[in-house]
């Protein structure tokens, strides 16, 4: 009789990168930079978060910031270029990473306006500091949902993009004035984007209690988004910060405070690391309260991270979004082919969120130049952290498969070569699996001694 095997995979504590989460990538410190420079153009000394960085002074990221404009993607009224989008989602992939996507209705500067088709129609623009067009007096409503329906009927599901923003009016789509649109014009933008996008996760900005309402009383799954972390005092002195005050006030009067166990939780500097550094604000407040409030991934804008905060960043990286640790995993020495293999495991989440995309969990068996890969019911978006997770399932294996010795694997799959399978907390990872040991595949037999031939 075969044998239970159980193993206990050993936990590490190095900084891993995975899609969708951790600092967003920093493209033009990657590579050999002759020189380094900080956000406000003074040298700096280089250095890495690990020996095998590819980044200098900055983490390692596997998610990017994708923005792009309407006008660019909708020059001509209901003809859409998708090219422009699909270009920056490759060089997404092209550097490892998953995309965050915001599309941007217009922004302040006359090359970032409103299509052209839209100016043409409605050339005078409003006092308002953050609209371009107002909102209220022209089709903006109508014409922005058209596209935003159009975007996600094309990118839903996208295999690349890990979430995108749910922008509604103002500069970059950030909401400066939605506070002042009419209820039914926020719904309307927000019904194209839930009705649109029932894969890919989505966040709004965490802006005003009119749209944000409008969002929670349909009771769907979207995260939210800041746009001025490490605030201490920047605007206000004392008397009012983002950190301080907005943030934690608002995550609760709007009701989000539950929002990332379905969607995920993003935040954008105010202003540079480096500026914070030469405030003298305390980074290590700053991270414990993004760590409360469940932060999935972090804008840093791409600049340097001042090397003094080396060692406070790393710990927050390991905390940041999801991070997978496998305590124990026991399978069947040996199944027969067409039988069932039955695996028991214990996980934990010691990340501060799950993870927000569908990727399959498998178990995949190698020997006699034959792979089988068997994918999990398992549904891996509800491993929250602070939770023991138990996995048991039996997996019904293919009578065709060659008597013999296999190794056995488990990963979970991204499905895009150039991003890689999700990276676990545990020693072992190889060509983006962990090998938790051998089984023994054997053939049924009749009554003369020999295998029956399926």
């Amino acid at each position: 009789m075969n044998k239970a095997v159980t193993i206990y995979p050993k936990a590490i504590n190095d900084i891993i990168s995975n899609p969708g989460i951790g600092f967003t990538a920093a493209p033009e410190l990657m590579g050999n930079p002759e020189r380094i420079y900080d956000n406000r153009g003074e040298e700096v000394t280089p250095y890495r978060f690990t020996e095998d960085s590819r980044t200098w002074n900055h983490p390692d990221g596997k998610v990017y910031f994708c923005g792009v404009r309407w006008r660019d993607m909708e020059a001509v009224q209901r003809e859409y270029n998708w090219d422009v989008l699909e270009e920056k989602l490759e060089y997404a992939k092209s550097i490892g990473c998953t995309a965050v996507v915001r599309c941007s209705p217009y922004a302040l500067s006359e090359e970032d306006d409103i299509p052209a088709w839209f100016r043409a129609e409605y050339p005078e623009e409003p006092d308002f500091p953050f609209w371009r067009v107002d909102p209220e007096k022209t089709p903006y409503v109508l014409y922005w949902s058209e596209f935003i329906k159009a975007f996600a009927a094309r990118f839903d599901g996208h295999p690349v993009i890990s979430s995108v923003d749910l922008t509604i009016v103002g500069a970059w789509g950030e909401g400066g004035g939605t506070e002042f649109l009419k209820p039914e014009a926020i719904q309307q933008i927000t019904d194209a984007y839930l009705d649109g996008f029932k894969i890919t996760p989505l966040q709004a900005l965490l802006h005003d209690s009119v749209s944000i309402k409008t969002i929670t009383d349909r009771k769907t799954k979207v995260g939210f988004r800041v746009d001025c972390l490490g605030d201490m005092g920047g605007f206000h002195g004392e008397a009012w910060s983002h950190m301080t005050d907005f943030y934690p006030q608002n995550i609760q009067n709007f009701k989000m405070g539950d929002a990332w166990e379905k969607a995920p939780v993003l935040f954008e500097a105010c202003w540079h690391m480096n500026d914070w550094f030469l405030q003298g604000w305390d980074i290590d407040y700053i991270i414990q309260e993004t760590l409360k409030w469940h932060i999935t991934s972090f804008n840093n804008k791409g600049t340097v991270v001042p090397e003094p905060w080396k060692e406070s960043v790393k710990a927050w990286l390991n905390k940041m979004g999801y991070r997978f640790e496998l305590r124990k995993f026991t399978y069947d020495s040996g199944v027969k082919a067409g039988g069932e293999l039955e695996i028991r495991a214990l996980w934990a989440n010691v990340g501060v969120a799950p993870i927000y995309n569908h990727y399959p969990l498998v178990v995949r068996l190698t020997g006699h130049d034959q792979t089988y890969t068997l994918h999990s019911k398992e549904d891996i978006r509800e491993w929250l952290p602070d939770e023991d997770i138990t996995w048991e399932e039996s997996f019904v294996l293919p009578e065709g498969m060659t008597a013999g010795e296999y190794r056995l694997d488990i990963g979970i799959e991204t499905g895009v070569k150039e991003i890689g399978n999700i990276r676990l907390a545990i020693e072992g990872f190889a060509q983006g699996y962990y090998p938790m040991g051998k089984i023994n595949i054997e053939r049924e037999e009749v009554g003369n001694g020999q295998a029956i031939e399926l």
